[in-house]
């Protein structure tokens, strides 16, 4: 059974003392979620944040054409919904439960009130926004200048270094289906599919029902995949997914 976070445990919190979390926790709203259930939608109003205490859940945008973009996959011990509460607008993405998940919901006064009387959350959270920021130029460069492949391999790089580490023979399990992953990284999932038996077959990969294991992590890192297979010079615009 996974082990659910408590307030303490969340990086936001951890320079508080158990006086100082004392207060904050009544003020909390502990809310559960099944698998597939909207947590919260795009315009709602942005006044309480989230904190995943177990389980993962989905931040969506869906298009006027009703393609559904996957913007994250948050796992336990992150925020959601923070940037509506700094910025006092509505929400900017649907959230929902990707698995069965547990949450604590803070009002967003309450948060505001904590980063100008605790500057160990407000230096926290001032922490989280630049990593938001610098993940969001990351994946601007990936898809302007990287293949569907070397997408894949960075993803499949940052999950398994975010779940514990890169040593052979990791497995990582409750991966996104390969249409979550496709909207992750920018393509399809038929490109996504196509590209995990690449890897599978030049044995970086061994995957099943439910997990995939690391067979080689050095192949996962860019430059590998450029030594491999150097690709046949194409513009960006016409390269193949």
């Amino acid at each position: 059974m996974t082990e659910t976070l408590g307030l303490g445990d969340l990086d936001w919190f951890a320079g508080l003392t158990p006086r100082d979390l004392a207060p904050i926790e009544t003020a909390l709203r502990r809310r559960q979620f099944d698998q597939g259930q909207l947590i919260l939608e795009r315009g709602d109003p942005g006044d309480t944040v989230l904190f995943v205490l177990s389980g993962r859940v989905l931040a969506v945008h869906w298009t006027q054409a009703g393609r559904e973009i996957v913007y994250s996959d948050i796992g336990p011990g992150c925020a959601c919904g923070e940037l509506s509460v700094l910025s006092g607008s509505p929400r900017s993405l649907s959230l929902y439960a990707r698995s069965a998940c547990t949450l604590f919901e803070m009002p967003g006064a309450l948060l505001l009130e904590l980063i100008g009387t605790h500057p160990s959350v407000r230096q926290a959270i001032m922490g989280h926004l630049v990593r938001q920021i610098h993940g969001l130029t990351d994946r601007v460069h990936a898809l302007i200048s990287l293949s569907v492949e070397e997408r894949l391999r960075a993803y499949l790089l940052r999950i398994a270094l975010e779940r514990g580490g890169l040593e052979r023979g990791r497995v990582l399990r409750d991966l996104p289906t390969h249409a979550e992953i496709a909207n992750i990284v920018g393509a399809n999932r038929e490109a996504i599919s196509r590209n995990l038996a690449k890897l599978g077959r030049e044995g970086v990969i061994e995957s099943g029902r439910r997990f995939l294991r690391i067979l080689r992590p050095e192949a996962l890192f860019p430059q590998a995949a450029e030594t491999a297979a150097p690709p046949a010079f194409s513009p960006p615009e016409a390269r193949p997914e």
